[in-house]
C-alpha cells in the first residue's frame, strides 16, 4: 500500500511537471491546429503566403546537388544547413499520347518558418528555376505547427512535445484508474473513444 501511494505521488508530480513544461507548446499547437482545421469551413483568417518564381543564372553547371544547394543558399540568404535536396532519376513517362524519357531532376529545398525556396534544376544547365514563398505571421505559425522549416532544433522540440503528450496520456490514464472509478469503466471509456476515433476517421478515408 505504501509503495502504491508513493508511486501515485510520483506519478502526479511527473504528470504535473511534464504538463507545465509543455504548456507553451501546447498553446501554440492548439491555436494553430484550430486555424488549420477550420480555416476553410468557418472562413477563419488563414496565413497568407506570397509566391514568386524566378530564373537564376548560375556561374557554372554544378557537379552535385550539394554544390547547387550551397550556391542557392548563399544567393537567397539561407544558412547552408537549412538545405535539403532530392534527385529524381531519368524515367519513361507518357506525354501527349507518346512515350518519352523525362530528364533527371534535382530539387533543392530551403526554408525557415517565414521564408521558403524551392529550386528545380536539370543537370548540365546554367539556369535553375526558383520558387520563393514568404509567409505572414499566421502563416509562419502554421508552418511551425507542421515543422515545415526543416530546422533540426525545432523538429526535436516538436518531437519532445509529442513525447510529452504520450507521457501525459499514459500517466493520466494510470491516475484515473487508481483514483477514480473501476478499471472496467476505464476500459469502456477508452474503448468508446477509440471506436469513435476510428468511426469518424473512416468517414473521411
Amino acid at each position: 500500500m505504501l509503495r502504491s501511494r508513493r508511486f501515485l505521488v510520483w506519478l502526479r508530480k511527473v504528470h504535473a511537471w511534464v504538463g507545465l513544461a509543455g504548456a507553451a507548446l501546447g498553446l501554440l499547437f492548439g491555436v494553430t491546429g484550430i486555424l488549420l482545421n477550420h480555416r476553410a469551413v468557418m472562413k477563419l483568417p488563414g496565413g497568407r503566403i506570397d509566391v514568386e518564381k524566378v530564373q537564376l543564372q548560375l556561374a557554372e553547371a554544378p557537379a552535385t546537388p550539394e554544390a547547387l544547394a550551397r550556391e542557392l543558399a548563399s544567393h537567397l540568404g539561407f544558412a547552408p544547413e537549412r538545405a535539403r535536396w532530392q534527385i529524381q532519376a531519368s524515367r519513361p513517362v507518357h506525354f501527349g499520347g507518346a512515350s518519352v524519357t523525362a530528364a533527371e531532376t534535382w530539387t533543392i529545398h530551403l526554408g525557415t518558418h517565414t521564408r521558403q525556396a524551392r529550386g528545380i534544376y536539370l543537370p548540365g544547365n546554367r539556369t535553375v528555376e526558383v520558387e520563393r514563398r514568404r509567409a505572414d505571421f499566421v502563416g509562419a505559425l502554421q508552418r511551425m505547427h507542421k515543422a515545415d522549416s526543416g530546422h533540426a532544433p525545432w523538429i526535436l522540440l516538436a518531437d519532445a512535445f509529442a513525447g510529452a503528450l504520450i507521457i501525459l496520456t499514459l500517466s493520466g490514464t494510470l491516475l484515473w484508474t487508481r483514483l477514480a472509478g473501476s478499471r472496467l469503466l476505464a476500459v469502456a471509456l477508452a474503448g468508446g473513444g477509440f471506436a469513435t476515433l476510428m468511426g469518424v476517421a473512416a468517414l473521411a478515408w
